[in-house]
């Protein structure tokens, strides 16, 4: 793996990381309209907990794909250690 590729995979990593930090926060802002009393309509808070869950699944979606970036990495450096 060439210098290149490495450097490629560790933004690939942070970026990641970062998208998953945000749809996180993102997430929580959602939810925290939800149990605010009286700061959504009875009518929209489905829709809101359905952006909650959808920005936590692309978050765990972006963590995993982070780790997963980082392993590959991380095996390409040290191809011989168990």
């Amino acid at each position: 793996m060439t210098e290149r590729q490495r450097n490629e995979l560790r933004a690939k990593a942070g970026d990641f990381k970062t998208y998953s930090l945000v749809l996180f926060a993102l997430g929580a802002f959602f939810y925290l309209g939800t149990i605010i009393p009286g700061a959504l309509e009875t009518a929209k808070k489905p829709f809101a907990l359905l952006a909650v869950s959808g920005c936590l699944a692309a978050a765990l979606y972006c963590s995993r794909r982070a780790a997963r970036y980082a392993c590959q990495l991380e095996e390409e450096e040290n191809p011989f250690e168990p």
